[in-house]
């Protein structure tokens, strides 16, 4: 298998899910970005 190194997005998105995923990361002591990028890769592969 060939690792691929992560590749990077810019999305907007509204402030209440913003908001969210901002008190989320803050609670389970990670980046915002990790948080969403762990939130994406789950809906796109369940």
């Amino acid at each position: 298998m060939i690792a691929r190194a992560p590749q990077r997005i810019t999305i907007t998105i509204p402030l209440h899910v913003y908001e969210q995923i901002a008190k989320r990361s803050t609670q389970e002591g990670r980046s915002m970005s990790n948080l969403a990028a762990y939130m994406l890769e789950r809906a796109a592969f369940g």
